[in-house]
């Protein structure tokens, strides 16, 4: 698996397409702001309901060849478990550090690779994951726990 952040607005970073470094723990910018990047922002944010325009979007990918060489006809599946793993951990860390995380249930993986120059055959986007800032509300209280 490897993580693309889209940014499109977070303190300390330009906008921009990045990829996650694991091994020297930093992301390296493949492309700034531009009307392909926004086009990724914009169908994560049709995806979602279009409720609020996403602040950073986690694209998830996989290469293929690293689990299929093996795995065969399981490789597949292994991937998706592997994503419901790593979304469960963004979940929890996400929710720790007081942000508002959103699995994303849809993509356009062949607009991203062209964005990303990657070989949509050897490295794909699987998944996409939302992180955004929580909106405060002063006491305000949800109608079914009004009575509570």
């Amino acid at each position: 698996m490897e993580i693309y952040p889209v940014i499109n607005r977070c303190q300390g970073l330009d906008s921009g397409l990045y990829h996650y470094q694991p091994l020297s723990h930093n992301l390296h910018l493949i492309a700034d702001w531009n009307p392909d990047v926004e086009a990724l922002i914009f169908d994560a944010w049709k995806s979602t309901g279009q409720q609020d325009i996403p602040q950073v979007i986690l694209i998830v990918t996989a290469r293929f060849g690293r689990l299929f060489w093996k795995y065969h006809s399981i490789g597949y599946g292994l991937i998706l478990k592997h994503i419901g793993v790593l979304y469960q951990t963004f979940y929890l860390v996400a929710t720790a550090m007081q942000l508002a995380p959103t699995a994303i249930g849809g993509g356009n993986s062949e607009q991203f690779c062209q964005v990303a120059a990657l070989n949509e055959y050897e490295e794909s986007s699987v998944g996409e994951f939302s992180l955004g800032s929580i909106k405060q509300i002063n006491n305000w209280v949800h109608p079914i726990f009004e009575n509570s």
